[in-house]
């Protein structure tokens, strides 16, 4: 594997990222989907300080997908993982094209979300998507991941979640490279980690 495959595959999903250019894309399943424009940025509640700088070599290797915009169909346009909201107090993690209503205060708390980054839609929107389970106190142990996490396990290590696996996160310059911050990070239990499948390690 040579040096651009070794970075690209690396890239955690839902890093935003760019190259030397002014463009910023959102990494998610293998593809990079360009941010259309600045209203759909702060629309979707995109963190300015979260964006990653990659080698352009690295960038233009990647493939190209589907836009991210405010407009058009949001089962297409729309992050995969996003916290939204309609006019009510309820919110949910919209992840894997479905709605998971966040069961209670307590576990929006461990899991590290902030209401900064919920999204508010439509009440006609949110009645039309399809509904997950709930995620609650039991979910690490009972379903599965929340993806776009840090999670730490009983032994200190830090990881990543995505796509149902834990990632390790390869030491401190990992971490700071990929603009995470301590206080985000979700702390396993000794049962939860051992629940989780490992998948390949951030470098």
């Amino acid at each position: 594997m040579n040096h651009i495959d070794r970075v690209r595959r690396s890239v955690p999903e839902g890093t935003l990222i760019r190259g030397i250019h002014p463009a910023i894309y959102l990494y998610e399943r293998g593809k990079k989907r360009p941010v259309t424009d600045t209203e759909t940025f702060h629309s979707y509640r995109l963190n300015a300080e979260g964006i990653v700088v990659l080698e352009e070599s690295v960038l233009e290797d990647m493939e190209t997908g589907t836009p991210v915009n405010i407009y058009g169909d949001f089962r297409t346009n729309s992050p995969a993982t996003l916290l939204v909201k309609s006019s009510g107090s309820e919110i949910y993690l919209w992840t894997d094209g479905l709605l998971h209503p966040i069961a209670s205060g307590e576990i929006y708390d461990r899991l590290r979300f902030h209401y900064s980054s919920v999204v508010t839609l439509p009440d006609e929107l949110i009645a039309f998507l399809p509904e997950g389970d709930p995620i609650h106190d039991a979910t690490l142990l009972t379903h599965s991941l929340v993806n776009g996490r840090v999670y730490s396990a009983p032994n200190g290590l830090i990881y990543y979640g995505e796509r149902n696996k834990l990632r390790k996160i390869e030491g401190p310059s990992v971490f700071s490279f990929y603009r995470w911050r301590v206080e985000e990070i979700v702390h396993l239990t000794r049962e939860e980690f051992n629940h989780c499948r490992l998948g390949e390690p951030i470098l």
